[in-house]
């Protein structure tokens, strides 16, 4: 993982975002790509000027599916949010920040006690917005720990478990982002580009499909051959 956090230096796309938009994002980015998800948080601050508890949860489900559409699965999503605001609001005094103040363990019940919040939206934002040792496991990090033999099981919880297992507190923030970098760019689930990859060699997955399609590969016969007459 060290490898990795060298080539793909830390891109911190929370940067300059509230808790609370860490949070919509997040729920925005289910099922989509980054680019519509960004485009969908964009389109909330069109609409509402602000994203705060305060302007979703008095918004109407329309108008918030009509400022998301790009991030798919508006009409899902819309009430969603809607009601999530509604939750922080009551709960927390439109306050996410109040949650994240809490102990790591505190904070992530806390947060998958918020209606459309399961394990994955909570541990993004608690390492994201609020600086939680947690590692987020999206599809590219349960594809590649799975590559890697993370665990026996390739639910998202003991992924999780063996990943904080063997990363020091500090590094799962940066080593987070530089796996799911690695997964969009050469590590994908369809022709993974194994000839490029930096860590192919500690790779389980390599060593067991890749390598031994190599080693039956017959060597070029280099001398020269007279030619046909």
């Amino acid at each position: 993982m060290a490898i990795l956090e060298k080539a793909y230096p830390m891109q911190d796309w929370s940067r300059g975002m509230t808790a609370f938009e860490v949070l919509v994002s997040t729920v925005l980015s289910q099922s989509t790509t980054v680019a519509n998800e960004r485009r969908g948080l964009e389109g909330l601050r069109r609409r509402f000027g602000e994203v705060t508890p305060e302007r979703l949860a008095a918004a109407r489900d329309d108008d918030i599916a009509e400022a998301i559409w790009h991030a798919g699965l508006a009409r899902q999503k819309a009430p969603r949010i809607r009601s999530l605001s509604k939750s922080i609001l009551e709960a927390w005094n439109g306050h996410v920040e109040r949650i994240l103040d809490l102990p790591t363990e505190a904070a992530r019940a806390a947060l998958m006690e918020l209606p459309g919040v399961g394990p994955k939206t909570a541990d993004v934002v608690l390492a994201m917005a609020g600086g939680h040792p947690t590692f987020p496991v999206d599809t590219h990090i349960a594809r590649i720990a799975r590559r890697w033999n993370l665990g026996r099981s390739g639910d998202y919880e003991s992924i999780r478990a063996a990943l904080e297992r063997r990363t020091p507190a500090d590094k799962r923030k940066p080593w987070h982002l530089a796996i799911i970098a690695h997964g969009r760019t050469l590590c994908k689930a369809r022709n993974p580009r194994c000839d490029e990859c930096p860590v192919r060699r500690d790779c389980d997955w390599y060593r067991r499909v890749r390598g031994p399609r190599r080693s039956r590969r017959r060597p070029r016969d280099k001398r020269l051959r007279a030619p046909r007459k």
